[in-house]
């Protein structure tokens, strides 16, 4: 009876110590290895109650059964975010408008110097980034940014810096994330223009360079176009429309000075033109001759009236002029003023 009495003991002390150990190390029970009517002569020890450690460490994890064990597991997570609301039809609509704007792909072309070029206002441009490298977004020359929003600010480092001087100067927005797999938007409101961009960052895909290009541009260009040929023109037009490349301006003038003295004359090849100071249109105006080819020291050249007309302040000749004179006032105060063609074109 007593060997039998101390392999019951045995036994009863195994099936205590060996769940204990294995619930701590593991977190499995282990089922008992002998029936219960054998175990009923031993006595039960009293289980201890748990620390705080051990409170705390039990309610932090969540028991799982599996099989014939527990397997204690971390709780599920808890969510970051509020429920959803309910959505009026409106805001529905309002909703699946920019959703299916956001849906819109329009593919990038390959701008200068290796930069990836999309156009603006086609679709919302996404730039992939990645984390320990920089990628840069170029906009057009002459515009500033007047503020740059971010969805996510803190783990995506935007900055912006200027190339350039003058009315060239260019805006590049430098941004940076400080992780992989992340996803938001950057707005950036210009002098010009509000961009939204879509951003991405990648272990290792990324646009290094990203610029635009504007639906505005052709008809910039055009307009551009359009003025410096209003300003050749204009450079190179007198304002009675003739081209400055088709006259002859080697005139000289001699004689006197008077107010109402040429400022130009010049000739198309057909007509002469004689133009004036603006006064000479308030006061009194001269007469036109022509000279001849003779005279000399003691005789003056024969004298010929002229057939012209006034446009403005130009007389205006039906014919070129060799030799010319200016005449008025009589005697003594008689003002001339000779003009003289000197030959040549230019």
């Amino acid at each position: 009876m007593e060997a039998s009495n101390m392999r019951k003991i045995a036994l009863l002390l195994a099936v205590v110590a060996v769940p204990s150990a294995a619930s701590a190390a593991d977190g499995f029970t282990v089922p008992a290895i002998i029936s219960t009517a054998q175990a009923q002569p031993a006595p039960q020890a009293a289980t201890p109650p748990p620390a705080a450690s051990s409170r705390s460490d039990a309610a932090a994890t969540l028991t799982v059964t599996s099989g014939g064990g527990a397997l204690n597991a971390p709780p599920p997570p808890l969510p970051l975010l509020s429920p959803n609301t309910s959505l009026t039809p409106r805001q529905t609509q309002a909703a699946t408008i920019a959703h299916r704007w956001r849906a819109r792909t329009a593919s990038p072309g390959e701008g200068p110097n290796g930069s990836v070029r999309f156009a603006f206002g086609a679709s919302i441009p996404s730039v992939v980034c990645s984390p320990l490298y920089v990628c840069s977004v170029t906009l057009q020359p002459g515009e500033v940014v007047n503020d740059i929003k971010a969805g996510d600010s803190v783990r995506w480092l935007i900055t912006p810096a200027v190339m350039g001087t003058g009315a060239s100067a260019t805006t590049i927005v430098s941004v940076k994330p400080t992780d992989a797999g992340l996803r938001t938007n950057l707005i950036i409101a210009t002098t010009r223009r509000l961009y939204e961009i879509q951003l991405v960052s990648h272990t290792s895909a990324y646009t290094g360079s990203v610029s635009f290009t504007y639906p505005e541009d052709p008809q910039v260009a055009w307009q551009q176009y359009q003025a410096d040929a209003q300003r050749r023109f204009t450079d190179t037009t007198l304002a009675t429309g003739q081209s400055l490349a088709s006259l002859d301006f080697n005139y000289s003038l001699s004689g006197d000075r008077p107010a109402w003295r040429p400022l130009r004359v010049y000739s198309d090849g057909i007509k002469t033109y004689i133009q004036f100071p603006r006064s000479m249109l308030s006061g009194d105006a001269p007469s036109l001759v022509s000279l001849a080819n003779d005279g000399g020291w003691f005789s003056s050249p024969t004298k010929q009236i002229v057939n012209y007309r006034v446009q403005g302040d130009t007389y205006v000749v039906d014919r070129v002029l060799s030799r010319a004179a200016l005449l008025l006032g009589v005697g003594g105060s008689q003002n001339e003023v000779q003009i003289t063609h000197t030959g040549g074109k230019g």
